[in-house]
């Protein structure tokens, strides 16, 4: 009798074991996932979070909340997640510097991004344009750098934060056509483009979904893209290379990681949930008017691309000397 109920009661444990994880799978998401976002509300990123915690809230039957988090360029939104248990409620909308550029340009991280993370899927790239306050007497590149040239005292540059694509793309065209002009470090697109417009810097490089509107309403002029051609939204705006400066680009790209040793099954959700929504056309024509276009990577080219992203601005870093301040 005795060794009857051991049998049973070893089996019942065997097959809870077997079921546990099909258990969890049909169990995730339990509870409110959090999306956070290393950056202020209004920016690219912040606003293809909301896009997919909707869409994909709405796939996994579950809330998903944007939750905003700026600082040193995406660092306090990353070591969050770096820290957060690896079940699939915590989520990081990123661009390339916490993952793939920060750790050349701080002296010191919280986390190490090869190993704090799971890629789940590249979502997007978006073009950079240089823009200026539209009172600057200037209609080009070379006047911009002339009349840089000639008030070095107004020389400076606005940027999305230390190490952020604006910041790694002025110092890298700053080595090419030998500028001086001071970096302006914020939190996010937003309060740098507030203070563009109020003429307290003299020039940015910033995304084309937040810039182009601006350009669009004529309170900023778009002087050229970073690209190695002209963008399809805004065809009238030269790029930095035809514009004197051959082979210059330099192109942001969004994506989603999660805590590293988060489960497959959860990654692999997901991906399921960004490809539905990002398939959708009305979203792809509401990211194309803004230059965005929508990419959809697999987590293993996702982590490939990041490897390989790692390497390029790290000998961007040298060769502009760019330091966080």
């Amino acid at each position: 009798m005795f060794k009857n109920i051991q049998a049973f009661c070893l089996v019942f444990i065997i097959s809870l074991h077997l079921a546990g994880p099909a258990f969890a799978q049909s169990n995730y998401p339990s509870k409110p996932i959090r999306l956070v976002v290393g950056y202020p509300p209004g920016g690219t990123a912040d606003q293809l979070a909301r896009v997919l915690a909707e869409g994909v809230g709405k796939s996994l039957g579950q809330n998903v909340i944007v939750e905003n988090r700026p600082g040193a360029n995406g660092n306090l939104a990353a070591d969050l997640v770096a820290k957060s248990p690896a079940d699939g409620y915590t989520l990081l909308m990123t661009a390339p510097g916490p993952v793939a550029v920060n750790v050349h340009v701080y002296p010191a991280l919280t986390f190490d991004p090869k190993t704090a993370f799971s890629p789940i899927a590249r979502v997007a790239v978006a073009p950079l344009v240089l823009v200026v306050n539209k009172q600057l007497p200037v209609q080009n590149l070379k006047e911009l750098l002339a009349y840089a040239k000639a008030n070095p005292s107004k020389a400076s540059y606005a940027s999305q934060g230390n190490a952020s694509s604006g910041h790694l793309a002025m110092e890298l065209f700053k080595t090419r056509a030998g500028l001086q002009a001071e970096h302006v470090p914020y939190k996010g697109s937003t309060p740098a483009l507030n203070d563009l417009l109020a003429g307290h810097v003299l020039m940015m490089f910033d995304n084309t979904t937040s810039s182009l509107p601006q350009v669009r309403a004529g309170n900023l002029k778009a002087i050229a893209v970073a690209e190695d051609k002209r963008i399809a939204v805004a065809p009238d705006i030269p790029t930095v290379a035809e514009s004197g400066y051959e082979g210059f680009s330099a192109t942001p790209w969004f994506g989603l990681v999660t805590t590293a040793g988060t489960p497959a099954f959860v990654i692999q959700k997901w991906v399921a949930g960004i490809h539905d929504v990002l398939k959708s056309p009305a979203i792809k024509e509401r990211f194309a008017q803004s230059g965005v276009e929508l990419v959809i990577d697999t987590p293993e080219l996702f982590s490939t691309y990041i490897e390989s992203e790692s390497r390029k601005w790290k000998e961007v870093v040298r060769i502009s000397g760019a330091r966080a301040d």
